[in-house]
């Protein structure tokens, strides 16, 4: 996929935007949630380029230490001549509540809900092609040794599905990321396996303050029309 100038463009301008902010965490991997939650008077602002021309806008707030709340929206085709392909006319709803935080021998714990699907939105079956996270709980932990954070997860969305996460820390901020969704919630009408959504991606933290990732996603082609699809992504996290 090669981004047209416009879409350049607006990279350009949403990096020099934040640049000047700081963050301290972060909450989301690549499709898959940290189990952790925004502090209180913390707030996530982030935006993702995908398929076509698509955007998602993300905005989250921490309205206690160890509560989230937000909404996001997704449009495909907004950037280019073609028209663009609304998802649902509201905007998609995120909440987390982090039941632990990491200490010790705890680990991250997190027990959230979350609307937002990912790629295209079919308004017919009002679904996204990678299905809704919905109600989810996810446990994290870090092996400091190594510095490698592993992640596993459970989510309820017309059906039981979970996910695994391995996010390995290097040097310099920058992260290696591989994520893996079986999608037993969305298996054709015959039931076969299909092999589920496997990501991986590349994350830079820059100056404390900017997370800017690029990733490859549906690497084993679940689905044909999104099969290798590139995703370009940056997110912010500051304070009130």
């Amino acid at each position: 996929m090669v981004y047209p100038e416009s879409m350049r463009s607006i990279i350009c301008c949403f990096v020099v935007l934040v640049a000047g902010l700081s963050a301290q965490g972060i909450i989301y991997h690549i499709d898959q949630p940290v189990p952790i939650s925004l502090a209180h008077g913390e707030y996530l602002a982030g935006l993702r380029l995908w398929g076509e021309g698509g955007i998602i806008a993300r905005f989250g707030v921490g309205l206690f230490d160890r509560l989230t709340m937000g909404m996001s929206y997704s449009v495909n085709r907004f950037i280019g001549s073609d028209n663009p392909e609304l998802s649902r006319p509201r905007p998609e709803l995120l909440v987390r509540f982090a039941v632990l935080k990491e200490a010790g021998y705890a680990p991250d714990l997190a027990l959230g809900f979350e609307s937002q699907g990912y790629d295209y939105y079919s308004k017919g079956g009002d679904r996204f092609t990678v299905k809704e996270k919905g109600v989810f709980l996810a446990i994290g932990k870090t092996i400091e040794a190594s510095r490698t954070y592993c992640e596993l997860g459970v989510n309820w969305w017309q059906g039981f599905n979970g996910f695994v996460v391995v996010n390995q820390l290097f040097p310099g901020n920058v992260e290696l990321v591989a994520e893996y969704d079986p999608g037993l919630n969305d298996l054709p009408g015959n039931g076969k396996f299909r092999g589920g959504w496997l990501n991986a991606g590349m994350v830079w933290t820059f100056q404390d303050r900017v997370r800017v990732g690029f990733a490859l996603r549906d690497i084993l082609g679940n689905k044909e029309r999104t099969r290798l699809n590139r995703v370009f992504y940056v997110s912010l996290q500051e304070s009130f």
